[in-house]
């Protein structure tokens, strides 16, 4: 049978057992972002507009995908196409800075943005990510990088490949973009139209191109480690140290410059080798001035994001079993009052209850017990009968607090 209805193209459904899949994920990644300190931010999934085409570039994807709007009182709205331009704004906006110096928030949210649909990314999509503000040092890109590594193996994500580079500071973004610009039109020609027209744009934004006449050209373009200064050097040095010493398996990534604006410093993507769905399962970097661009104080800053649907599918987590303890069977209204209270009762000693209110026959009522994996099954007529399913040891009881005891003792 065919719904008047269909969903949205590029939304999903998420239905039992998946949603339990998605839980137990979720849950895994809440206690690891605790386990390191860092603190659930929530934030509205509309803002303005111009928070995300002023901040994240206007010539990025994310600004040209936006679901964006003009509302009844002509103000410019849009469905949140990414996190870190609302978390800075939450940050700045609720003066938060002043009492969290070194401020560490993660967030678990849904994010839109109209891109041609594939296996692994929606139109409406679900996220992963941390924001650290606070700290300029080496260290806390090694712990951010830590972290991720420490999601993912949670997840029995394996196969994995971290690539990593450093992109220097907006001086020396400014410099290598202009070598680029000289070295890119020697080429013209043999561009996509797609990096033709970012050439005199974001002419940076051509190293971020999946088109394949841009591969080669891409290959052998100039790289920005030759303009670094020796700080930056030492720097990127350092973390690759730190990440050695951690047996963080790693590729230095020349070209990699990720696709927002306001990254500078290191900057990194997690990948995996399977074929499951797209590559790219994380990815982030370093955004010293984006909260000072934003009208905060000046506050280093690094983050990242991963996508929540390619690690469910890239993940070999084993979901645990959805264990129903008590199934109560009543074939007469008459005794329906007392089995909800029965319920009630069970549910408030935190024992799982299903209740099957469609009457079925008790022999049909027991291969449904069995079906849903229950422990025991309570029969109610003019008496209390529980079964355990599995010895098949059965009682009759005359009040819960009987019923009860049985249970504890199994």
């Amino acid at each position: 049978m065919k719904s008047k209805y269909q969903k949205i193209k590029g939304t999903f459904d998420i239905l039992p057992p998946d949603t339990r899949l998605w839980k137990e994920i979720e849950n895994i990644l809440h206690n690891i972002s605790q386990q390191f300190s860092y603190e659930e931010i929530r934030t509205p999934s509309v803002e303005s507009t111009n928070l995300f085409q002023q901040n994240v570039g206007y010539e990025t994807d994310v600004s040209k995908e936006m679901f964006a709007w003009e509302d009844q009182s002509k103000q410019q709205i849009a469905l949140k196409p990414e996190m870190t331009a609302p978390v800075v704004r939450a940050y700045i906006e609720s003066g938060f800075f002043r009492s969290n110096p070194l401020c560490r928030l993660y967030y678990i949210d849904s994010f839109f943005r109209r891109e041609k649909p594939q296996k692994g990314r929606q139109r409406q999509f679900n996220q992963f990510g941390i924001e650290a503000f606070g700290s300029s040092s080496v260290e806390q890109d090694v712990e951010v990088i830590l972290m991720a590594s420490t999601c993912l193996k949670a997840l029995s994500i394996n196969e994995t490949i971290l690539h990593i580079n450093n992109i220097g500071s907006p001086d020396t973004r400014t410099k290598y973009e202009q070598l680029l610009t000289k070295y890119f039109l020697q080429n013209t020609k043999a561009l996509s139209n797609l990096s033709q027209k970012r050439l005199h744009s974001n002419p940076i934004r051509i190293l971020d191109s999946k088109e394949k006449e841009d591969q080669l050209i891409i290959q052998n373009a100039p790289t920005i480690k030759e303009l670094l200064t020796n700080t930056e050097k030492t720097d990127f040095n350092v973390l690759l140290s730190n990440l050695d010493a951690l047996n963080i398996k790693y590729e230095e990534s020349p070209h990699l410059v990720r696709g927002l604006d306001y990254y500078n410093g290191t900057t990194f993507e997690i990948t995996t080798k399977s074929d499951k769905s797209q590559n790219a399962l994380c990815g982030g970097g370093r955004y010293d001035f984006l909260v000072e661009q934003m009208g905060g104080p000046p506050t280093p800053a690094i983050g990242f994001a991963a996508g929540m649907e390619r690690m469910i599918i890239e993940s070999n987590h084993e979901m645990q079993k959805n264990n129903i303890d008590v199934y109560i069977s009543c074939n007469d209204l008459k005794n329906s009052t007392k089995c909800f209270s029965i319920m009630q009762h069970l549910i408030e000693n935190d024992y799982k209850v299903f209740f099957d209110t469609n009457k079925k026959s008790v022999k049909n009522q027991m291969k449904d017990a069995i079906k849903r994996n229950v422990s025991f099954v309570l029969v109610v007529d003019k008496n209390m009968t529980i079964k355990n399913i599995k010895s098949h040891e059965e009682v009759v009881v005359s009040d819960f607090q009987q019923l009860l005891n049985f249970l504890k003792t199994q």
